[in-house]
């Protein structure tokens, strides 16, 4: 009897060189998933240990062809989009922020269409929420209205309105989701870069310049919880997802607790602060990603930044050893 051979499918993860996009891509590499990387800069050294184990693509999302032919050559099955403009390059260039995050997010759900993908896993952003004044302490959830007050919060939230005539005029399956301010090392830009100074810069005998006021609140998320999120998203095997939007938060607390936690692993770790107010939402209710898709937050304030600083220490090494080489 002649056996054919199954076809094998793909993960296509555009972003996936990026700070929250390597991790989602290490941990489908570590699920035997074939995937496929995208990017405008093919740049490998957040995806060092697995490089010789995924597809690394160089292109834009803002051209669509180059999406159709992503899908159609590597078999694409579903689509993982953590690309973007960040905030703070949005502010500064809008009309490019613009062409990215609207056209090129657009160009990824109209090639999916085309091409026959469903699943598609688009982040969001809690910057669709707007100023957290307005929250007045209450946990917010899905269901709270959206008020962006900044280019990068109002092109997020065109797309979540964008996805949802997608899903209901196409049957598409597109799930939005919205980190929250996510911290761990290699994160290289944005309006919370910082977060990655705070363990880098202490590490090299330097003070870390904080944008923000000391008491300034937001809500934290370690880089591998976001992204185990994006994950289980992905590999939802009930059919459609439940619900088309999660937001994915994880703790409120100041800028000088997390400065605190870090002292603790980093006794001279020292912090200039510069008052910039944080509009982002702090608290926010877990409560539906967590029934429908089963997330829970592996790391705490204290554990995040205990791995945060760990992993530092080693990317440290490697960068010494390799310069002695």
């Amino acid at each position: 009897m002649l056996l054919v051979e199954e076809e094998l499918m793909s993960i296509l993860v555009i972003g996936g060189m990026g700070f929250i996009g390597s991790r989602i891509t290490n941990f489908l590499v570590q699920l035997g998933e074939e995937v496929i990387v995208a990017g405008r800069r093919p740049l490998l050294y957040r995806l060092s240990d697995i490089a010789d184990k995924v597809k690394v693509l160089q292109g834009d999302k803002v051209y669509i062809e180059q999406v159709m032919d992503w899908v159609k050559a590597y078999k694409v099955e579903k689509i993982i989009d953590v690309s973007a403009e960040l905030e703070s390059e949005s502010e500064q260039a809008p009309y490019i922020a613009t062409r990215i995050n609207i056209v090129g997010s657009l160009n990824v759900f109209e090639a999916a269409r085309i091409m026959g993908v469903r699943r598609i896993v688009w982040a969001s952003s809690l910057a669709v929420y707007g100023d957290k004044r307005r929250a007045q302490g209450i946990p917010q959830n899905e269901d709270s209205l959206n008020n962006p007050i900044t280019v990068y919060g109002a092109c997020k939230s065109y797309g979540e309105l964008v996805a949802k005539v997608y899903n209901a005029k196409w049957n598409m399956d597109i799930a939005c989701l919205r980190p929250s301010s996510i911290y761990g090392p290699l994160r290289a830009g944005g309006a919370t870069g910082w977060l990655s100074d705070i363990v880098r810069k202490p590490l090299e005998g330097e003070i870390v310049d904080i944008p923000q006021g000391p008491e300034e609140t937001t809500n934290y998320c370690f880089v591998d919880d976001c992204a185990d999120a994006f994950v289980r998203c992905c590999q939802y095997r009930g059919g459609r997802l439940p619900h088309a939007i999660y937001y994915i938060g994880g703790f409120k607390a100041t800028v000088r607790q997390l400065m605190d936690e870090v002292k603790k692993q980093i006794p001279s770790a020292e912090a200039r602060y510069h008052g910039k107010q944080m509009y982002y939402v702090d608290v926010i209710d877990n409560r539906l990603i967590r029934e429908d898709l089963g997330f829970k937050l592996n790391y705490d304030l204290e554990g995040g930044v205990r791995e945060q600083v760990a992993r530092q220490r080693l990317l440290n090494e490697k960068e010494k050893s390799a310069k002695v080489k």
